[in-house]
């Protein structure tokens, strides 16, 4: 219960506080009345009460470890394969205000580019040479316009798998 009050002071405190400071890491985007009004680099910066509201990005380089996908390769082979995006935010004001849920974006937009490299390829093109850079070049031609910048994806695993799915029909347990 104590908790949630500092929690609610604080969050007032945000809302009424005529300054904020953003962080040498971060860019600040200024939303007055729920309308894009300014992007602010690090350092300290005035605002108005109530009338604006203060989005910190992290902009410093980071990555997102993806999930493992399986695939089916063209010859047929199932594979497994997982990657990692390095990435930074090099324009805010279209992170914030053009898409919900920024990194799911980047990782589902991420995942399907590999998807259509990885089955267009045969599972000895795949080993010998990872397609990441077609790979690069296809999510940056979708995400640049959202102010993400790609600076690297690379596939830390790729192994060949043998892949069984269960289907249970009408809720009926198939181990019993």
């Amino acid at each position: 219960m104590f908790e949630k009050l500092i929690e609610l002071i604080a969050q007032g405190w945000e809302r009424v506080a005529p300054f904020v400071v953003v962080h040498p890491y971060e860019q600040g985007i200024i939303l007055r009345f729920g309308k894009y009004h300014s992007s602010k680099e690090a350092g300290f910066h005035w605002k108005w009460p109530f009338a604006d509201e203060v989005i910190q990005i992290t902009t410093c380089l980071t990555t997102l470890r993806l999930p493992p996908q399986t695939l089916t390769t063209s010859d047929d082979v199932q594979v497994v394969v997982s990657a990692i995006i390095k990435y930074e935010i090099r324009d805010p004001e279209p992170f914030v205000t053009k898409i919900y849920d920024q990194v799911d974006v980047l990782a589902d937009i991420t995942m399907g580019a590999i998807r259509n490299s990885v089955v267009s390829l045969s599972y000895e093109e795949l080993v010998k040479a990872p397609p990441e850079q077609m790979i690069i070049k296809e999510v940056r031609k979708y995400v640049n316009q959202f102010g993400f910048k790609i600076e690297a994806i690379t596939f830390t695993d790729i192994g060949r798998v043998r892949s069984i799915r269960l289907i249970q029909p009408n809720g009926i347990n198939l181990t019993n």
